[in-house]
């Protein structure tokens, strides 16, 4: 049931009727309800039913036993446990190929015959969402933090709550637990802003991301015919369909949330406009980010192994130095964990964790160094010119990394970026070639025009809502803006032949 699909639609609709005409006590019961009827609709079985209650289970008793012995080493136990029995049934249904396939390589290397072929999950909608969403309740509950939730049906709604499912974003039990299960009356302002975030999202997806998609397919599809400039297109529309796809799924999610009553926290921040790789992650998957910083990074800076570390760097570096080399060490953990995060292959781990590592550390290391050179040669950092250099170089790195994230292995990564140093000058010879790979010329105009209203919102959103801008103008205005975007979505949108409604790219995660 795809966030855009008429059925989701109408799905919403009645649970939102339903939701706000029961009486507010049980309210929360139709969330509940809503969520587990999303959860199946979607992949129904009985395998992946005891899936979901393998997780519950595991966060509901755990939380409560940790509570029951808090401050007391039998409440680490607790959690450990827990948590281990969550990360057990995510790695067996995300990761067992990944392990696979790495026996394979490591056996022939030693020119062992032994190929043990790849096996087939069935694993539930947004495990990767709510097996972290989890997690991070039992981590919540031993910190006491929170309290555990006794209520097992609460619980089971904070772990499916629908529309966080298929894209994020991650959520903590201690910011959700008053709007989850507190009824909340409609309002006619939450209403309004909810529903023009909701068709933002919408315009985000069928009108730009789904018209990425097919040059990208396309180009991608056929690298033979499809290549040098071609390719370069390609990899930045790849980048501008993959953000438009994940921020639009937001979007939606977020405008649903609203109409309830529900705060959710921001997943973007206008991340084309940062002028660093680091201050790109910072904006761009912000509650995935804040999960590792929270519940990885930081606890691995705090552990036993890297002060001593720490310790030992200092001695044999040098202070300034040798302080890096731990502070590297968790960094990379943290990146690599994002990568795996992303799917059991890879290129993923290549794409969203090792480039992305050493893009951050580069920049740490070389910083100091551009910065004097800047200086020497008289380069003013504050121009807008060098802060749009910054902007572009920052893009380009990311859209980079993300031909692997595309690719369908790491040899067809390699042979996507070999392609891009072909020589295929359609610019200088017939310009029509390039609307003949999946789009045609009015479709380009729909996609840049798109795309240029998109870099404008996304930078008036710098300096705060838009939304909220918008609803502070006249009513004639206000209304103006609203009708054009919907039938920007009705004459522009995507539908018919060709298009995917479940092809959202973050659901497989």
């Amino acid at each position: 049931m795809s966030l855009t699909s008429l059925t989701f639609l109408e799905f919403c609709i009645l649970a939102l009727i339903i939701y706000f005409i029961v009486p507010k006590k049980i309210r929360w019961i139709v969330l509940l309800a809503s969520s587990v009827t999303f959860l199946f609709w979607n992949n129904l079985s009985v395998y992946t039913v005891i899936q979901a209650i393998i997780v519950l289970l595991s966060a509901y008793i755990f939380g409560i036993l940790i509570d029951k012995y808090h401050d007391t080493r039998k409440s680490k136990v607790f959690c450990v446990l827990g948590i281990l029995i969550i990360i057990a049934q995510l790695i067996y249904l995300k990761y067992t190929n990944l392990f696979l396939v790495t026996a394979n390589h490591i056996f022939n290397l030693f020119n062992i015959n032994i190929n043990f072929g790849m096996v087939t999950r069935n694993s539930l909608l947004g495990i990767s969402y709510y097996s972290l969403i989890m997690i991070s309740y039992l981590i919540d509950v031993y910190r006491g933090t929170c309290k555990p939730q006794k209520n097992i049906l609460k619980c089971a709604l904070f772990m499916s709550y629908f529309p966080i499912l298929t894209s994020g974003p991650f959520v903590r039990y201690e910011n959700m637990e008053k709007d989850l299960y507190e009824g909340h009356k409609l309002k006619y302002d939450s209403l309004c802003k909810g529903l023009v975030r909701i068709l933002w999202g919408v315009f985000k997806i069928l009108v730009i991301s789904q018209r990425c998609g097919y040059f990208v397919d396309t180009v991608y599809g056929d690298l033979g015919t499809y290549n040098g400039c071609f390719t370069i297109v390609a990899v930045i529309l790849y980048t501008i369909q993959l953000y438009t796809n994940f921020s639009g799924s937001i979007d939606i999610i977020m405008g649903i949330s609203e109409i309830i009553g529900i705060n959710l926290p921001e997943n973007f921040k206008a991340p084309f406009f940062s002028k660093t790789i680091t201050e790109f992650w910072r904006n761009w998957h912000i509650t995935l980010g804040s999960w590792l910083r929270d519940y990885i990074f930081y606890p691995l800076q705090k552990s036993n192994f890297i002060q001593k570390l720490n310790k030992k760097c200092k001695n044999i570096f040098g202070k300034k130095f040798g302080k890096k080399i731990p502070l590297y060490l968790s960094m990379f953990i943290m990146w690599t964990l994002i990568g795996i995060w992303h799917g059991g292959a890879y290129t993923f781990i290549i794409a969203s964790g090792i480039l992305q590592f050493i893009y951050i550390v580069l920049e740490d290391l070389l910083g100091p160094a551009s910065e004097k050179i800047n200086k020497k040669i008289g380069i003013n950092t504050e121009a807008f010119s060098y802060k749009l250099y910054q902007a572009l170089r920052t893009f380009l790195l990311f859209s980079f990394a993300m031909i692997f994230f595309r690719a369908t292995s790491i040899g067809n990564g390699i042979q996507i970026i070999k392609s891009i140093f072909v020589y295929n000058p359609w610019v200088l010879t017939d310009n029509t070639t390039l609307f003949t790979a999946g789009l045609d010329l009015y479709d380009f105009r729909v996609l840049i025009i798109s795309i240029i209203v998109l870099f404008i919102v996304d930078g008036l959103s710098r300096s705060g809502s838009v939304r909220e801008k918008l609803f502070k103008q006249n009513i004639v205005f206000r209304w103006t803006i609203i009708y054009m975007l919907i039938f920007a979505i009705l004459i522009f949108g995507c539908y018919g032949v060709g298009y995917d409604p479940a092809a959202f790219i973050y659901r497989q995660f």
